[in-house]
């Protein structure tokens, strides 16, 4: 009885391992055993399928590209994992279980976005798939600390971008320059473009006439810097900045593309917003004299160390000779016959001979500019727009002058349907100044003042700049005849300016494919300035009648390309891409000028005095 009962209890045991050995097998045999796996990649926005996805078994070389309707056909075990990749997208990773269909929705990847960049004519490439050197700096980056030009945010973020300013008023022009200096002419300047408008940079936009020097005294030239187009666009609409270094890089843009290129993409509406939203933006700068040039107090007017204004030779003070220079004796506390501000000649009484030390600096003021803005952005699954307003209000650092901006931009985006996308975008600015300063070494250069001032002379004489009994006729300034009363440039040599712009584009995308697809593009810019320079009289030996001039300038330029593109993902690592495309460009520029360079009355501007 005993042997009956161990011969059946082993009988079990015998049998429950061949049991679990069966299992064992039968699970091995269903993990090993490969099948057919079909599946569709689709965008999680908008549930569009995502094609040229790679789709790859996890540990394996086994891989598959999504086509034009996102399906992908793989093959696999069911212990193994799919894994999912895509330019712009997140990766994804699902198990392959006993699925023998699998869907993938894939969000969009803003890091991966990072590394595609926007190069000449609006081609998207990834950035280790080109062959030159480029950078791109995010618009957050522009308007981190805000500045009367944005383009001074580019300095130090660029490697071999020269930074060249004019330091010539509120709206001066900054020149951008890529890896130094490269031809004799000047003519080394990037090209600017944005949104696939080439914009003017010209020195028409600059100027107030094209040849323009000032240099000395009594010059008839006005000169002022009136900005270039990248003045004109809005640090709040920009994008991305992406600078393309060197011909090679902006080769599509020709001859005007040799020093390189700044390609502007500005803001679309978001499509990931679930409807509209609102963002409202305000700030406020100010600005100052960053350093100041070192002036000597230590002598005060006059030559070899003698001669003053109201001492000249004789050291009895009969003589008013005038003199800008400071090489007079030195500041020892001595009481001389000097300048008496009351009288506007030599004081009958003895003061002490002294320094105004750094009282010139009171000339200047602290600069101020606030800017607010407004936008509207979102749309649907097809369309997405971005409409936004901006006003800047400047007031500068120079008395009497500044300037207001206005800027208004929208941009649309439509899928048609899965083949054709349409989108146009559209900025409209408008600045306009009653005042801006001028440019140049010149009587009429604030600088040029400041440095022939007298260090033994009070700033305050100069605040009544009309000699008495000849309002609007004579300009006060004692001592020497070289630089203007400073609060009569400010307040009387007047470079007004009123400029409308309009930059904008309307492109198609017509996706033959997912491989080939045609982008035909018209882009526009348009711009319409009106100036006037007012002179008073006495102003300079040239203009003892004064001046007035105004101008008027149209500039236009059309340019309408297409490219054909074919690309193709042969695997993970290696893809082939093919363009071919024309242009056109149409450029327009008018100038006209009508000027009075002797008034009969005085303070009266108009071509009919």
């Amino acid at each position: 009885m005993r042997l009956t009962e161990i011969a059946a209890e082993r009988i079990v045991k015998v049998t429950l391992g061949l049991f679990i050995i069966l299992l064992l097998l039968a699970a091995s045999t269903a993990s090993g055993q490969q099948k057919t796996i079909t599946g569709v990649i689709r965008n999680a926005e908008d549930n569009a399928p995502v094609a040229q996805a790679t789709v790859t078994v996890k540990g394996t070389r086994t891989v598959a590209v999504s086509d034009d309707k996102g399906i992908f056909t793989i093959n696999a075990l069911p212990n193994q994992t799919l894994v999912v990749t895509a330019v712009g997208y997140q990766a994804m990773e699902k198990p392959v279980g006993q699925q023998t269909s699998i869907s993938f929705s894939l969000a969009s990847s803003t890091a991966q976005m990072e590394n595609v960049v926007v190069t000449a004519l609006g081609i998207r490439r990834e950035e280790k798939a080109l062959g030159y050197s480029t950078t791109t700096v995010k618009g957050e980056q522009l308007t981190e600390a805000v500045s009367g030009n944005w383009t001074d945010a580019l300095s130090g973020k660029v490697a071999g971008l020269n930074l060249v300013r004019s330091n010539s008023g509120p709206t001066g022009s900054n020149k951008i320059i890529l890896r130094g200096e490269n031809n004799l002419t000047g003519d080394n300047e990037a090209l600017i473009v944005v949104d696939g408008v080439v914009i003017n940079q010209g020195s028409g936009r600059r100027t107030a006439n094209r040849d323009e020097t000032a240099y000395g005294t009594g010059s008839d030239n006005m000169p002022a810097d009136y900005g270039s187009g990248l003045n004109d666009i809005n640090p709040e609409d920009i994008e991305s900045v992406t600078v393309l270094k060197g011909p090679g890089a902006s080769a599509l843009y020709g001859q005007r593309g040799a020093n390189g290129a700044i390609i502007i993409t500005t803001k679309s509406g978001n499509s990931k917003r679930k409807g509209w939203g609102v963002t409202l933006n305000s700030n406020a700068s100010m600005e100052k004299v960053n350093r100041w040039p070192d002036l000597q107090y230590e002598y005060g007017q006059g030559v070899d160390g003698a001669q003053y204004y109201s001492l000249g030779a004789g050291p009895d003070g009969s003589s008013t000779s005038a003199t800008s220079s400071a090489y007079g004796p030195r500041f020892n506390g001595q009481m001389f016959y000097q300048y008496d501000p009351v009288t506007g000649t030599r004081g009958t009484e003895r003061s002490l001979w002294q320094p105004y030390k750094n009282q010139t600096r009171e000339y200047f003021n602290t600069g101020q500019t606030v800017t607010n803005s407004v936008s509207l952005d979102g749309g649907t699954d097809k369309t997405t727009a971005r409409f936004s307003i901006t006003d800047v209000r400047n007031k500068w650092i120079l008395p009497n002058t500044g300037y207001n901006r206005n800027t208004i931009a929208l941009s649309v985006n439509s899928k048609i349907n899965d083949k054709l996308q349409i989108s146009s975008k559209v900025n409209y600015t408008n600045k306009r100044s009653d005042n801006l300063p001028g440019a140049g070494y010149g009587n009429q250069s604030i600088m040029y003042w400041y440095i022939f001032w007298q260090p033994n002379a009070d700033l305050n004489w100069l605040k009544r700049y009309w000699v008495p009994g000849q309002e609007g006729r004579k300009i006060f300034y004692p001592f020497s005849t070289f630089p203007e009363n400073p609060y009569a440039v400010a307040n009387e040599f007047i470079n007004r300016s009123n400029r409308h712009g309009i930059t904008g584009n309307v492109q198609a995308t017509y996706n033959f494919t997912n491989d080939l697809n045609l982008l035909v593009r018209t882009s526009l810019d348009m711009g319409y300035e009106q100036r006037a320079q007012e002179r008073p009289f006495d102003a300079g030996s040239k203009m003892q009648q004064g001046s007035f001039r105004t101008q008027n300038i149209f500039s236009q330029e059309i340019s309408s390309d297409f490219l054909l593109r074919y690309g193709k993902k042969i695997s993970t690592d290696f893809d082939f891409s093919v363009s071919a495309g024309g242009s056109t460009l149409h450029n327009n520029y008018n100038r006209d000028e009508v000027r009075a360079d002797s008034l009969y009355n005085p303070g009266v501007y108009t071509m009919a005095n």
